[in-house]
């Protein structure tokens, strides 16, 4: 509507101007004539037509008679004859406005200079000119479009309010609805969108979230089944790896009592001997005293021994915190003193680590240890060389050498006994892997090690040439200060 007011205005100040022109054009036919009777009433011709409403010059030259240009100054007089010069050429009556280079008819135009024949038939009988001013014609279309453009925005504010109204009720208070069941929502009532009965977009938008939250519950039922199923296997995994921990903490029991079992007998013996001793009766009571002194340290020495088996056997209970990995390596390695003398293995510790307090299980770690110890006594059992050494050692890392940012200790195990090949090399970790005779191995220590170091946080790595030696590198994060 707006557009067709604008061009409904434009077309009428069109007509007005033409309207305009066309009234001199009338005015100056008819002084044409009277020229045309009585050429020498010229002049008072042009008089007439400047006391005419609106027109300031004429020009007016007939055949055979001088031309008469009335005022006779002034600065249009260029105009006008360029004008009439035109008219005499073509022979027909010619429009020009103010400004050579803009329509006559455009609203800057407050001039208007109109030119025609003498006779209409004949452009030789002369011509009439005129410059006429249409600034009463232009104000009175600026008063008409304001009334026009104050009725175009009556007419947009309308329209705009009716189309408010109407947007209103088909898009905000249906999204209002929608808005208010969403918040009204609950898990136990449900939420159901068909609170709309017109049958437009928003109908089937509610029914598309209707559907939309039925799958999600169904989705939501499916996700709590999925869950639960989760927590019932992560338990089983939980028991079966704590299962797996006590299963290879057994074996290492069973390895430690085998060979505290030569140990504990000579104690045995020599208990017995100094008991027939203090049964003699010519023994001094002296020397008796002496004798079951002796004997109880020995008792003392197999119940440390037992006490050891013991505490490493039954299942951990402690909970995690500060430990010294230095400490506990001592303890490990005191364990496996007898083992390490049967066996004639060698074993050094290069303990450098400034710092070796860790955050972890000492239970755990311990089993961890003593996993790495005998697998290395194991190893250099059948090595070759006259010598069999394990050497121990700590050191400090930072981030740079380490596989995780921060401060970390790193354990070294290492042996001189027999390395493993490339081809077993990425299945050490695996469960139930072995490279021992069936009977001889479960296949689960290094594997439970290393679940044990990760989940203080830590890694375990195997170094091996695959000819002589591994390296069981743990790195473990130091606890800040």
């Amino acid at each position: 509507m707006v557009l067709i007011n604008i061009v409904l205005t434009m077309f009428w100040q069109r007509d007005m101007i033409h309207s305009e022109i066309d009234r001199f054009k009338a005015v100056m036919a008819l002084s044409a004539e009277h020229i045309m009777q009585d050429s020498a009433d010229i002049e008072t011709i042009a008089h007439r037509l400047v006391s005419t409403a609106g027109v300031k010059n004429v020009f007016i030259q007939a055949r055979e008679s001088n031309p008469v240009l009335f005022p006779e100054e002034t600065r249009y007089q260029p105009r006008l004859t360029d004008l009439a010069k035109q008219v005499i050429s073509t022979g027909r009556a010619r429009v020009a406005g103010e400004n050579p280079g803009r329509r006559f008819l455009s609203i800057s135009s407050r001039n208007l200079f109109i030119a025609i024949p003498l006779a209409p038939a004949s452009a030789d009988t002369g011509v009439i000119a005129v410059m006429v001013s249409v600034n009463p014609l232009i104000r009175n279309l600026i008063s008409n479009q304001k009334a026009v453009f104050l009725y175009i925005l009556i007419n947009v504010l309308i329209l705009t309010l009716v189309g408010l109204v109407h947007m209103a009720k088909v898009v905000i208070r249906p999204i209002e609805r929608l808005a208010q069941l969403s918040e009204t929502y609950t898990e136990e009532e449900g939420l159901n969108f068909m609170a709309i009965t017109e049958d437009n977009e928003f109908r089937r938008l509610s029914m598309s979230l209707n559907q939309m939250i039925q799958r999600i519950e169904a989705d939501k039922d499916k996700l709590k089944t999925t869950v639960r199923s989760l927590k019932r296997a992560n338990r089983q995994l939980r028991d079966t790896q704590q299962e797996m921990v006590r299963t290879e903490k057994l074996a290492a029991v069973g390895r430690l009592a085998a060979g505290l079992a030569h140990e504990i007998g000579n104690p045995v013996g020599i208990i017995q001997g100094y008991l027939d001793l203090v049964r003699q009766p010519d023994e001094p009571d002296t020397d008796k005293n002496d004798y079951l002194d002796r004997a109880e340290k020995e008792l003392d020495r197999i119940g440390g021994l037992i006490r050891k088996l013991l505490d490493f056997s039954r299942p951990g209970q402690q909970a995690p915190d500060n430990i010294s990995v230095h400490h506990l390596l001592t303890e490990s390695i005191n364990m496996l003193q007898i083992q390490l003398k049967k066996e004639m293995v060698g074993i050094s510790t290069r303990l450098r680590a400034g710092k070796d307090v860790v955050f972890a299980d000492p239970d755990q770690l311990n089993q961890v240890f003593l996993n790495c110890l005998l697998n290395a006594m194991d190893a250099v059992a059948v090595t070759s060389n006259k010598e069999k050494q394990i050497i121990i050692g700590t050191e400090l890392a930072d981030s740079e050498k380490a596989l995780k940012p921060g401060r970390w200790l790193w354990i070294r195990i290492r042996d001189n006994g027999a390395g493993i090949s490339p081809a077993d090399l990425p299945k050490i970790f695996d469960p139930f892997f072995t490279t021992r005779e069936p009977g001889k191995g479960t296949g689960l220590g290094l594997f439970v090690s290393h679940t044990i170091i990760e989940s203080f946080g830590g890694q375990m790595r195997i170094g091996s040439t695959g000819k002589t030696g591994t390296e069981v590198i743990i790195e473990l994060p130091l606890v800040d200060d």
